[in-house]
């Protein structure tokens, strides 16, 4: 008799797991249904208005920012600019949150945004960004 009372508490063990585990697998649907409205895959990108010194850009081409943009004269940059006035590896655009961040990598002759020098400050629609001698407008 023993064993049909354990063969009986095993069917509602696996009964009640199977029970949790749907529980649980509902309660993360819902979360992610709740969530969709919330999220942002805001994606941006970098007009070109003045192409400056460097041959290698094109006045109005569009330069599209997914995580990271990383901006110098040092071919191992995503975007390279041919500008005696761009350092090595000038500066970078990255994705943190949901906001946009450009940062000066210590550049010898800075990056502005909107005639300003900066170290590092968040992204908007419209900004002007301008390293060496080239003029960039974020859209997005």
């Amino acid at each position: 008799m023993e064993l049909a009372n354990l063969g009986l508490v095993l069917k509602f063990a696996i009964i009640v797991i199977i029970y949790l585990i749907i529980f649980f697998a509902l309660r993360i649907m819902y979360k992610d249904i709740r969530n969709i409205g919330k999220r942002t895959n805001r994606t941006i990108g970098l007009e070109i208005i003045k192409k400056g010194d460097n041959s290698i850009l094109r006045n109005g081409a569009l330069i599209p920012i997914t995580n990271e943009l990383t901006i110098g004269r040092n071919e191992n940059n995503i975007l390279v600019l041919n500008d005696l006035y761009v350092s090595s590896f000038h500066a970078k655009i990255y994705l943190k949150n949901t906001d946009y961040i450009i940062e000066d990598n210590k550049s010898t002759n800075g990056t502005f945004v909107n005639d300003k020098r900066i170290l590092k400050t968040i992204l908007k629609n419209g900004d002007e960004i301008k390293i060496g001698t080239a003029l960039f407008k974020v859209i997005g």
